[in-house]
């Protein structure tokens, strides 16, 4: 895999945040026109702001605070220039002054006072120099037609890619216990999988927060787990969060962010996923810094998405009959046990679950087990009943347009073919999605699976 050294990217987002927090930065910039300068940090993928205009002295630009800063990477933007330049600041680095030209700030830029900064700048003027090269030989290589050539162009490439691995490890190993080594490593992370990625992030530097990488992480490690089911993503929520709390700060947001991800991520299951966090980490009686909206928002959503988890008591909802527009509680449908399958029209997986439960369909009702569907279509009431009737169900389809039930909330309704199988208790005993697992449920429950 081509490994590409990471230089900052250019402004997405600013907005004005106050810090309460002795930080002074001098920073003389040769040939530059006065106009405005701001000092932002950043989050994620934005910027926010932290000075919103440095003062001018002595035709130096002049950033600061009565207090320090928290730790992470922080960049001057020149507003008519349109340019900008980063810096690393940590306790140890609040009070320092650079100077610069304005041609090319990167190259031209010198600092007095943070030694910090000095090795950061020579090592990205380091990986400049390296992805020139690199860039320079993806051009070649996509327009080299002879086999030997690009051969050897891709041995230079592997070369350069270990270039880049040794330029980062001898910084941070030079560089060990400062919060540089913590950057260079959380941004290079990535090159390793599973637990090797986490060994290389300092989840007891807050730091790290205040940087476009750890966020990065973050989504990588979902990314990489997202399609593996609930129980292996609670799994490995649990693992990263155990690591994030080496820091307190660190911990909140890693918890906040995950909770608020699997809120509104829409996938089968991961509600499940919001269920666990917020059981696990925001509502115990234990956890004392949530304050009471917070912690009723977050119950109340915890609510409805644990309403639908296997060993619940179903939900009843008022639904229409999609025949007649009669409205009837799910608990009238039936006495018995109920398959509720949630399908969509023009779904052909829906197609195959319902032939299925077609097929099946008398052996079911031997054994005591009704099948409902309910569309999940926005169209009109008419326009649900022509496409139910042309699939000719045995059985009676229901429909909400208006979703007054919220079936899609209480029952997470993303994706469709979805079937429930509902006791005859009303509990619910089993969930699935697709249609190879719907059929082999109801082949199973019809007494055929021998």
């Amino acid at each position: 895999m081509k490994k590409t050294a990471l230089l900052l990217s250019a402004i997405c987002l600013i907005v004005n945040v106050c810090f309460a927090q002795d930080f002074k930065i001098t920073a003389k910039i040769s040939k530059m026109k006065p106009q405005k300068a701001t000092l932002a940090y950043y989050f994620e993928d934005k910027q926010y702001v932290a000075i919103d205009s440095g003062k001018i002295e002595n035709g130096s630009i002049v950033f600061e605070k009565q207090k320090q800063l928290p730790a992470g990477i922080y960049c001057i933007i020149l507003k008519d220039d349109a340019q900008y330049f980063d810096l690393l600041i940590d306790p140890n680095n609040q009070i320092f002054s650079l100077k610069a030209d304005i041609s090319d700030i990167q190259k031209t830029i010198k600092f007095n006072g943070s030694q910090l900064n000095s090795d950061f700048y020579d090592y990205q003027r380091l990986m400049t120099k390296i992805i020139t090269k690199q860039r320079e030989l993806d051009t070649a290589k996509k327009y080299e037609t002879d086999s030997l050539k690009i051969k050897n162009i891709e041995n230079q490439l592997d070369k350069i890619d270990q270039e880049i691995d040794n330029a980062w490890q001898q910084t941070s190993t030079a560089h060990a216990g400062t919060f540089l080594a913590d950057v260079l490593n959380c941004m290079n992370a990535a090159n390793y999988t599973g637990q090797e990625m986490f060994n290389h992030i300092n989840f007891a530097q807050p730091g790290l927060i205040r940087t476009p990488f750890f966020y990065n992480k973050i989504r990588t490690h979902i990314a990489r787990h997202i399609e593996s089911g609930a129980w292996n993503i609670n799994y490995e929520t649990d693992r990263i969060i155990n690591l994030a709390a080496a820091n307190e700060d660190v911990y909140h947001y890693v918890t906040s962010y995950l909770l608020n991800f699997y809120r509104t991520f829409y996938k089968y299951g991961i509600n499940e996923v919001f269920v666990h966090i917020a059981d696990t980490y925001f509502l115990p009686d234990t956890v004392k810094n949530l304050n009471a909206d917070s912690r009723k928002a977050i119950k109340e959503q915890r609510d409805i998405y644990n309403a639908c988890m296997p060993g619940q008591i179903f939900k009843d909802i008022k639904l229409a009959k999609t025949s007649t527009g009669d409205s009837i509680k799910l608990s009238q449908t039936t006495p018995n046990a109920k398959l509720l399958l949630f399908w969509a029209n023009g779904c052909g997986h829906c197609d195959s679950a319902e032939n299925a439960l077609k097929f099946y369909y008398h052996d079911l009702r031997k054994n005591n087990i009704e099948v409902i569907s309910i569309c999940n279509d926005n169209f009109s009431r008419e326009g649900i009943k022509q496409n139910a009737e042309r699939k000719q169900f045995p059985w009676t389809d229901y429909c909400d347009v208006k979703n007054y039930s919220r079936y899609r909330e209480y029952y997470y309704v993303v994706s469709t073919p979805l079937l429930y199988f509902i006791d005859k208790n009303g509990r619910i005993v089993q969930k699935t999605a697709g249609e190879d697992n719907i059929t082999r449920i109801a082949k199973k429950l019809s007494g055929n699976d021998e």
